[in-house]
């Protein structure tokens, strides 16, 4: 009884969440053909605090002071379920875009949304195609200094809590725009909804953004040790 109450109360939110997902979405792609810049930033963010709310997700925020305003990171986020992007953009304090797997533009409401929002398609289907949407994500970052860009170094979402093996494409990219890479790490995220179920669990989540870790002194030859640095960092908060 008690699992198929909290499974309807899920379906419910994820209902009430879609809705509002999509009419908040519809608004954003409507203030991006207009206008640009804090507002629809703002709005961004404000869309995204209003859902996470919705879901009953209560995030607070460590770690401000390793994050300088103006400065232009490489973001890494601990992938934990299909609500990181939204609670990446309700809590970091800055502007940011992500790194997306070029298939989900593809998706309604929300391939529109990204593809408005200047998000960057990347490839995992074959190495050479990967290399080259690398390298057209570096050119673009570069031309975009007013943002800081995230990617989940694990590539897919944790199934049982724990970090995930990092993959290369993140850090490469690091490398070749010279960024420095700004730790994100949730934790308690894993409770409230997890890879595979729809139950969602109101509950608390913890953003902690890190010290950044320099890239300078790193190349492919080392890239390995940048690796273990950065994992090691998330290493201290989850198990």
């Amino acid at each position: 009884m008690r699992k198929a109450a909290a499974l309807a109360r899920s379906l419910v939110i994820w209902g009430i969440g879609w809705t509002w997902f999509s009419l908040g979405g519809f608004c954003l792609l409507l203030i991006g053909i207009f206008r640009a810049g804090r507002i629809f930033e703002s709005w961004l963010k404000g869309l995204c605090r209003s859902l996470v709310w919705l879901c009953g997700i209560r995030i607070t925020v460590s770690g401000r002071e390793n994050f300088a305003p103006g400065r232009q990171y490489l973001l890494m986020l601990n992938h934990v379920n299909i609500l990181d992007a939204f609670v990446f953009y309700s809590a970091f304090p800055g502007w940011a875009r992500g790194i997306e797997e070029e298939s989900h533009f593809d998706w309604p409401v929300y391939g529109w949304v990204i593809r408005r929002m200047g998000q960057v398609p990347v490839s995992r289907k074959s190495g050479i195609k990967a290399m080259e949407s690398l390298r057209r994500a570096a050119d673009l970052i570069r031309k975009r200094r007013e943002f800081s860009f995230m990617v989940l170094p694990e590539g897919t979402r944790t199934r049982d809590g724990r970090l995930g093996p990092f993959k290369k494409g993140g850090f490469l990219l690091a490398l070749e725009t010279g960024l420095d890479i700004l730790p994100l790490v949730q934790k308690g995220a894993y409770r409230v909804n997890r890879r595979g179920s729809l139950l969602l669990r109101p509950g608390r989540v913890e953003f902690v953004i890190e010290k950044p870790v320099a890239t300078q002194g790193f190349g492919r030859e080392n890239i390995h040790e940048l690796m273990n640095q950065v994992r090691n960092v998330y290493l201290r908060h989850v198990e």
